[in-house]
């Protein structure tokens, strides 16, 4: 069994070093999901204190670990990111298998453009990308592991990021028995007409997706199958057939809120864990966005993941021909200046552009190769 060890977290430039507990429990395998890095309310400090608070063998991130489509739009990466890349490649010298699952929010790492991401994150980073991997517990029951998104044909057509919210704003709110405040939250017009329809059916919806679930574990020959992408938590058992859904890590803004993992006992039972919010305020300073060429850690396979992250999901945006030589604003600036320069697109998002290679081109960090 791995040795918790103590993670090496990052520092902040002028600031203090988060405190955070070793590990404290053992856990053979521990499953999350729907982490949304790039989302302003994704609440990885508390999933920074859980990680820290458990010794593992093997860690599953199922899907949506990086809000690609946030990402897309607006760079955002705060201090707690840094933080969690720290532990995890902490963990990973320490011998901790760690298997990426891809899901729809983070879908460019299926795409041929991330085929040097993937290929880097398993040679360097010692981190495996699968669409779908199979997990075996102490007992010798068979998992199978994969986002989710896979179902929504069944629930949704042609709708895929209006299902995304639709998932999201049903865990968050109706399900999780809080008020709906902001039902803008799925948009106006016909998108809320889903969200209205989504509030009605919640029982059903989640049924389905369970359904859809169960019927996938059954058609594959396994023994369960573990998924996120609902964000909405629980274990459930269907004959011999066990279907296990890691929740999210957005959402609760409170410690009388809980987050969720699941996580592989010593003895091979899958068990769920609510774990308590700790989300910063927007205002707090360890939420200011980092730089990617600065993200406050000293550990260089830190640093230049980030980088890779940025060049992937958020490459530099140049102005139109027609608009070189006019004056920029000071909004417009600040976001050029923050972006890595590259090569000028053909437009302002052109996939053949798109590059995953260091930008800074450092000489080579340290390697830990897997054990």
């Amino acid at each position: 069994m791995l040795a918790p060890g103590r993670p090496r977290l990052s520092r902040a430039r002028g600031g203090v070093a988060p405190v955070i507990r070793t590990a404290t429990q053992r856990v053979r395998a521990v499953f999350v999901s729907d982490l949304h890095l790039g989302y302003k309310g994704a609440d990885i400090r508390a999933l920074n204190t859980f990680l820290a608070s458990h010794a593992f063998d093997a860690l599953y991130l199922v899907g949506d670990i990086v809000d690609g489509w946030k990402l897309e739009t607006r760079w955002y990466w705060n201090r707690d990111y840094t933080d969690l890349l720290d532990l995890l490649l902490h963990r990973r010298r320490q011998g901790a298998r760690i298997t990426l699952l891809t899901g729809n929010h983070d879908e460019k790492l299926r795409a041929a453009p991330a085929t040097s991401f993937r290929a880097e994150l398993r040679q360097r980073f010692g981190i495996e990308v699968e669409e779908r991997a199979i997990h075996r517990t102490q007992d010798g029951r068979r998992l199978l592991v994969l986002h989710g998104d896979q179902f929504d044909g069944a629930l949704f057509r042609n709708t895929s990021k209006w299902a995304d919210r639709a998932w999201s704003w049903l865990g968050e709110n109706v399900l999780a028995s809080r008020p709906a405040t902001r039902p803008a939250d799925l948009g106006t017009g016909s998108r809320w007409s889903l969200g209205k329809a989504i509030a009605t059916n919640a029982k059903w919806l989640a049924s389905g997706y369970n359904e859809a679930g169960f019927r996938h574990a059954a058609l594959t020959g396994v023994d369960g199958l573990v998924c996120g992408h609902s964000h909405v938590p629980g274990l459930w058992q269907q004959g011999a057939l066990t279907l296990a859904n890691c929740g999210s890590w957005t959402g609760a803004t409170g410690p009388a809120q809980r987050h969720t993992a699941i996580v592989e006992t010593l003895d091979g039972h899958l068990q769920r864990i609510d774990w308590p919010a700790m989300r910063r305020a927007h205002g707090d300073p360890t939420m200011r966005p980092l730089p990617p060429h600065d993200p406050g850690t000293d550990d260089a396979l830190t640093s230049r993941l980030v980088r890779l992250v940025h060049a992937l999901w958020n490459p530099p945006i140049l102005p139109w021909p027609q608009d070189r030589g006019r004056p920029v604003g000071k909004a417009q600036g600040r976001l050029m200046a923050a972006r890595t320069p590259a090569r000028p697109p053909t437009s302002r998002r052109s996939p053949a552009f798109i590059t995953v290679a260091d930008p800074q081109n450092t000489a080579s960090p340290r390697v830990h190769p897997p054990k």
